[in-house]
Formats: structure tokens, sequence, C-alpha cells
């Protein structure tokens, strides 16, 4: 697939999710649930969000005092994320780019923020050099993307065996890599990161034919120490690092 077949899928795939969503809510989704849990005052900070898609979290920093310049690859979802800033009355710096060189300043940015897109883009180690690139010496990074080492190993095996491009949940994108999570720590690791910790949320059991995805996982434990025991076999991870 060329870069201009992804690039028009992904406007067609926003624009849908646009339609359903209608107006800009607050960011409910889990990762991002992961990142506010963790993240504390913002206010007065400089943050980079890379991959804003349709900029619901990045509105909600900049209601919370942050200066926010946030990415993305999809024209169409720059435009709907802009949109939603003029109606919230919030000031967004929303520009389109490529989160593997996004031509943002070196070191410009106090936090550095990307939620569920590494797993899609071309180079992955390429995009996480770029996240170092742009946080400051002294700054803070916090990534989430998928990891595998769960039930959804089978719908990777079905789709494999099948030739069909993976649903895992949000609709087929225009493109997936398959992750775990001791990889993408020692890719984030050799880009120049130090991990300080990881968590992770919504576990897989199983996947069974005619079966609801959502009877067979769980969304978190209540005991800290069983999200820690099962942390390995999370889906969505979450990385707080700091540049070495």
């Amino acid at each position: 697939m060329t870069d201009s077949d992804t690039r028009n899928r992904y406007e067609d795939w926003h624009r849908e999710l646009a339609a359903r969503e209608g107006a800009q809510g607050a960011p409910d989704a889990t990762w991002h649930k992961m990142v506010l849990r963790r993240l504390g005052s913002v206010q007065g900070l400089h943050v980079a969000e890379i991959g804003c898609g349709r900029g619901d979290f990045a509105i909600h920093l900049a209601r919370q005092g942050a200066h926010v310049t946030a990415l993305d690859f999809s024209a169409e979802a720059i435009s709907i994320a802009r949109e939603r800033a003029r109606a919230s009355g919030v000031d967004v710096s929303f520009t389109v780019g490529d989160a593997e060189d996004t031509k943002l300043p070196s070191g410009a940015f106090d936090l550095v923020i990307s939620c569920e897109c590494l797993e899609h883009v071309p180079h992955p180690a390429k995009m996480a050099s770029e996240l170092r690139r742009i946080c400051r010496d002294g700054g803070r990074c916090i990534l989430t993307t998928p990891s595998y080492l769960n039930g959804m190993l089978i719908a990777w095996a079905w789709s494999i065996v099948r030739r069909k491009p993976i649903d895992t949940g949000a609709g087929v994108q225009p493109r997936e890599n398959f992750f775990l999570y001791f990889r993408v720590r020692r890719m984030l690791e050799r880009a120049g990161f130090r991990v300080e910790d990881m968590e992770s949320r919504i576990f897989v059991l199983a996947l069974l034919p005619r079966v609801d995805p959502a009877r067979l996982r769980i969304m978190e434990f209540r005991s800290p120490f069983l999200n820690r025991l099962f942390r390995p076999a999370g889906l969505h991870f979450l990385y707080d690092m700091r540049p070495r």
C-alpha cells in the first residue's frame, strides 16, 4: 500500500468515526484514563501530543492550562480537531505531520504524550527516537500502545490464516503493527528513554467463536497486586519515561 493509499484510508476512517461521535466530549478511552491517572498538573507546561486524532485529549489538556501542540498524520482528523477546539473556546496548535519526522523543535517540550499511535506507523523505532528528540532533557514522555501477549494472539493468528487485516477492536486500520510489551520497552530504551514505570489495562483472557469478546476480558482488577501480577497479559500498555 502506498503512503497516499494509507492517508486516504485514514481520512475516511476519521470521517466515519467523527460522524458517529458527534460533538467533542471528555476523553474517556482506556488509554486516556491511564494517562490522566498519573499525569498530575499540566498548568503552564509545554506539551506535545503525537498522534492526536480528532483532538479530544489535546483539548482537555489545554483546558487544564497546558500550552499544547498536537500533531496527526490525517488532515481530516486535524480539521475536525480544530473545529472542536474552536467550539470549546481553547487554543491548541494543531498541525498535520509525520510522527516519525514531526519537524517540531528539538527539546522544546516538557511533556510528550502519544496514545495508541506507535502501532500504526511504518517504522516504530524511528517514531520512538523522534519522541525523544522533541522531549527536553529533564522532561517526561508518556506513551501507550497495545501488547498482544494475551487472547488477542488468537485474533492475529486467525487474520494470518485468512490473509485478512486484523480488527483489534476499533475497526480495521490501514496499518497495524504486532507488539509485545518487552520489545516495545527495549525499543524505547534504545531511543534514549529510561522507562520508570509501566502499567496495563484490559486483560483479554481468551477469544471464542460466537462469544462476545467483552465477556472474556477484565478491564481492571480491584487489587493493585492483581493488576501488577497480570500486567504482562494486558492489552493496553502505558510507559512512563524520562530522557536518559
